[in-house]
């Protein structure tokens, strides 16, 4: 898949809805046509695009046609059977033994049974705004934003969703962060991110150096959180986003998705690519020798992590031939 398809299918996935007009979130209309993803022998090997870790252990990845697959320990993967949609799913999000996923044509999912299967919370392809991230506070209170400056709420565990702006512009809100406290903060497109200090009741729009899209946005040592995106471009921010400073990566490959773990960063993008950079250090910049785009990545203990993307499940660091 080329790296034009990937951020089409991660980012632009709705270039047609410019001209919409967008009914109410919430209750699934009882007439609308619902699939089920299929069962397939590759799904673990398709095109993923998020993967979060179960309290109890146990891992669970979502991505194209509605596919979600689990695994105990990250070595074998099931697809989960009763998935109600083939919508490709962009973001998944745990709290405690509830899984929520989401993605294009503002699917909302969810699964009380470990990710075995699911029951479809909202679905409004009309409006043709994908969700690129959602958020879970707790098991009630949750959050979920996307193209167009798409942003759900929900304070009954997703039974029913309510939508608000943060962004008059309708720019792309593109990843949550939450800093604890009621501060979160959002990555968008156009050189633009947004805070809040009162748990998401209004919104302050940032300007930042970079004019482009930031895909994501990942805390960074005490005080500190990074933005990345197009052209490996990472900004830092260490005052909740007063003032930014524009860090050197080595690279003009995109920049997707990343995890913190232990005071290191590991940020993952276009091409293989995989950076590692211990909090307020320098970035290194790696090449998987799969050369496919990365989404996500999530750690598995004693500095191992695995990345999703296209093809699937890819592990950092790669195993030699030796190591079985």
């Amino acid at each position: 898949m080329s790296t034009l398809r990937h951020l089409l299918i991660f980012y632009l996935a709705a270039l047609t809805a410019f001209l919409r007009v967008a009914p109410a979130a919430g209750d699934v209309d009882p007439e609308l046509d619902i699939q089920y993803s299929e069962e397939q022998p590759l799904a673990a090997e398709s095109l993923l695009l998020d993967i979060a870790g179960m309290p109890e252990g146990g891992l669970v990845a979502v991505g194209e046609r509605g596919h979600v697959i689990l695994s105990a320990d990250g070595g074998v993967w099931q697809q989960a059977r009763v998935v109600p949609t083939r919508s490709t799913l962009t973001s998944v999000a745990v709290v405690g033994d509830r899984i929520w996923a989401a993605g294009h044509d503002t699917v909302i999912l969810t699964s009380g049974d470990t990710g075995k299967t699911w029951t479809l919370q909202n679905f409004d392809p009309g409006r043709q705004q994908p969700i690129m991230d959602i958020h879970f506070f707790d098991a009630q209170r949750g959050m979920a934003v996307g193209a167009y400056d798409l942003y759900l709420y929900t304070e009954d565990g997703g039974k029913t969703w309510d939508e608000d702006f943060i962004n008059e512009e309708e720019w792309h809100n593109n990843a949550i962060l939450d800093l604890g406290d009621g501060r979160l903060m959002i990555a968008g497109e156009a050189g633009f991110t947004y805070r809040t200090a009162d748990g998401g009741a209004s919104w302050e729009t940032i300007e930042m150096p970079y004019g482009g899209s930031m895909f994501g946005i990942v805390s960074s040592g005490e005080t500190c959180v990074l933005v990345f995106g197009l052209r490996g471009n990472v900004q830092e921010s260490c005052d909740f986003g007063d003032s930014w400073q524009e860090l050197d990566t080595g690279t003009e490959l995109t920049i997707a998705g990343a995890v913190r773990s232990d005071g290191k960063i590991l940020l993952v993008g276009n091409s293989g690519l995989v950076i590692e950079r211990q909090d307020g250090g320098a970035f290194e910049v790696h090449k998987h020798s799969s050369g496919v785009d990365f989404a996500r990545a999530i750690e598995l203990g004693a500095d191992r992590f695995l990345l999703v993307g296209e093809d699937g499940v890819h592990e950092f660091p790669e195993r030699s031939i030796d190591d079985g």
